[in-house]
């Protein structure tokens, strides 16, 4: 189905398609429906990219952000089935849309965008281990790009995503539900920060560059990673390695950790939290984080004894 073809692009299923927006959204829903239909029931790509293209200027010119970025996704998701090279120019797409596009918008396209090159990267990553660096970076040719090029650029997009933090964190979800599912654990994903930065950690937890690790490379080997967030959030890492994926995960779990060590309802802290102890554990290399793991998990049950969202950390034990 198109729909499923869809999530498996995107890669995360906070950032798939509903088959209908919310109301007062009526000349949408209709407009989606009749798309769906050429789609799925009568196979007409070329017929539903064209009326895709109409959506997407009515949503530019209604202002209806999540509509545009509906659309968006629609179009290239359409031409991928129809051309080839499709992936590069939907790549070229984003970044044309992303650079007038509202901050909202924007810091959504470069999610996504980054996505795109991290698509690329791993349909062609047996090629591009067995290429030589690029000296300059610039090249508008990514087939000419090295591993370290391309890590370069989607580290940099996750966090271009990120960098109006205090608006993200300020933005609600429900004007972008056109493109999420909403499932039943939105508290866990209270705002736009929240969802794009999971979305981006999902990238800088990975172990794909090791590779190309340098002779600096940072390692989790700071006792500190496993404290309690309170405590977390102010420890220093330092690192040489400007490319190293898992420093950057760790100062993302930090920003993320920041951002709700206050909540009346810690559903989102105790989350974000065994998340960063489940990947610092998996990638520590102290002889004692086994001990340390354990002792974490085990402050979070007893922190939070009476509330449902601890029960995890007890499982994990």
């Amino acid at each position: 189905m198109f729909f499923r073809k869809i999530l498996a692009v995107l890669g995360a299923t906070l950032f798939f398609i509903n088959a209908t927006a919310q109301t007062p959204m009526n000349k949408y829903d209709k407009a989606w429906k009749k798309i769906d239909s050429l789609i799925n029931k009568k196979g007409l790509t070329q017929s539903a990219l064209t009326e895709v293209n109409k959506l997407f200027t009515l949503a530019k010119k209604d202002k209806q952000e999540a509509q545009q970025v509906k659309a968006l996704l629609y179009k290239m998701n359409l031409q991928e089935m129809r051309e080839e090279d499709a992936l590069l120019k939907s790549i070229q797409q984003l970044e044309v849309e992303s650079s007038t596009a509202g901050e909202s918008v924007r810091s959504i396209l470069n999610s996504i965008t980054a996505e795109r090159y991290w698509n690329y990267f791993q349909q062609h990553r047996w090629q591009l281990y067995n290429r030589t660096k690029t000296i300059d970076f610039k090249k508008k040719d990514i087939a000419t790009w090295g591993i370290d090029d391309f890590h370069r650029k989607i580290g940099q997009l996750y966090l271009e995503s990120l960098k109006n933090e205090k608006q993200l964190q300020q933005t609600k979800l429900e004007p972008f539900d056109a493109i999420i599912i909403k499932g039943n654990v939105r508290h866990l994903r209270p705002t736009l920060f929240d969802l794009l930065a999971h979305r981006a950690l999902d990238y800088f937890r990975n172990d794909e560059q090791d590779v190309n690790k340098p002779s600096y490379t940072f390692e989790l080997d700071q006792a500190s990673s496993f404290d309690p967030a309170a405590d977390f959030i102010s420890r220093k890492f330092p690192a040489k390695d400007s490319l190293s994926l898992h420093h950057a995960a760790l100062l993302l779990y930090q920003r993320l950790l920041a951002f709700h060590i206050n909540d009346k309802k810690p559903d989102a802290l105790i989350d974000a939290d065994i998340d960063r102890l489940a990947f610092v554990h998996q990638n520590a290399v102290m002889d004692n984080k086994e001990e340390l793991y354990k002792n974490a998990l085990t402050h979070i049950g007893q922190q939070y004894e009476n509330h449902p969202a601890a029960a995890q950390a007890w499982f994990l034990l």
